[in-house]
C-alpha cells in the first residue's frame, strides 16, 4: 500500500548532529558521483527514472541500485514497487532517516558519506620507504596500486574524470599496512592524476573509518548517504 502521504517525523535526523544536512546535494550533483561509479565498473550510465536515478548494475548480488536525494515520496513508491532481493535503495539522509521511510523487511546497511573537494590536495608526496606504486586502467578509471617490498598489495585507489567532475572510487589501504601515510600519497597521487583532466569538483563516498582521512586532508561532507536493501530469503 502506497504510505506517501503519511508524512515522516519532524526530524528524524536529530541524532546525526556531526553531519551536515542535505543543503547541498540535487539530483544532479548524485548524477555525476553516480556517472563516475558506473564508469568505474563498466557498468551503463544512471538514467532518470522515478523521481530519482537508477543504474541497471546486472550483477547477481546487485541487480539495479535506484538513488535519491531523500527518503521522500519518490523513494516510498519505489520501494513499493520492489519485491526481489538485490535492488538496493540509496539516499542522501541518515540511516535513521531511511529507516523511517522503509517498511521493516527492508534492511540499512552502515552510515557512509557523501564528500566533496574542490581544490587540489597538494603535490603527491613520497611512499614510505619500502612502498612502490604503479598506475594502470580498468573500465573507464586510473588505479594506482600500491604494494611492498615483497610485491604484497598495500593500498589501492581509482579515480574517473568524467567532464569537470573526479570521482575518487574504493580507496583502500590493507590492515597490516595502515597508519603509515599510504591512504593520504595514494590520494594526492590519484588527485594529480584529476588535474591532468582539468577537475573543479572532486567526490566520494566514505566509510566510517575513512572519513577522517578525508577530513583531514580538505574534504567536507555534503550529506549522509545510506542503503537499504530487501534481505535474501
Amino acid at each position: 500500500m502506497n504510505n506517501c502521504t503519511q508524512p515522516l517525523p519532524q526530524d528524524p535526523d536529530a541524532a546525526f548532529t556531526t553531519v551536515a544536512r542535505v543543503t547541498h546535494v540535487d539530483v544532479h550533483l548524485l548524477e555525476r558521483w553516480l556517472t563516475g561509479w558506473s564508469l568505474a565498473r563498466g557498468l551503463p550510465p544512471p538514467r532518470h527514472h522515478g523521481g530519482g536515478l537508477v543504474v541497471d548494475v546486472g550483477w547477481p548480488d546487485q541487480l539495479r541500485r535506484h538513488v535519491f536525494v531523500d527518503a521522500g515520496c519518490a523513494l516510498r513508491e519505489c520501494a513499493a514497487q520492489i519485491h526481489a532481493p538485490c535492488v538496493y535503495l540509496k539516499a542522501a539522509v541518515d540511516p535513521d532517516r531511511l529507516r523511517l521511510a522503509l517498511p521493516a523487511h527492508w534492511q540499512i546497511e552502515a552510515a557512509r558519506y557523501l564528500m566533496l573537494h574542490r581544490t587540489t590536495m597538494g603535490a603527491p608526496g613520497a611512499l614510505p620507504a619500502g612502498y612502490f606504486a604503479s598506475i594502470g586502467a580498468h573500465y573507464g578509471a586510473s588505479v594506482i596500486r600500491v604494494v611492498d617490498a615483497a610485491g604484497q598489495a598495500a593500498a589501492i585507489g581509482r579515480v574517473v574524470v568524467h567532464g569537470t567532475t573526479a570521482v575518487f572510487d574504493r580507496i583502500e589501504t590493507f590492515a597490516p599496512h595502515q597508519r603509515q601515510g599510504l591512504g593520504s600519497a595514494l590520494m594526492a597521487a590519484l588527485d594529480a592524476l584529476a588535474q591532468q583532466g582539468g577537475v573543479s569538483e572532486r567526490l566520494l563516498v566514505a566509510t566510517e573509518a575513512g572519513r577522517a582521512l578525508y577530513l583531514a586532508l580538505g574534504w567536507r561532507v555534503l550529506a549522509p548517504y545510506s542503503t537499504a536493501v530487501l534481505a535474501t530469503r
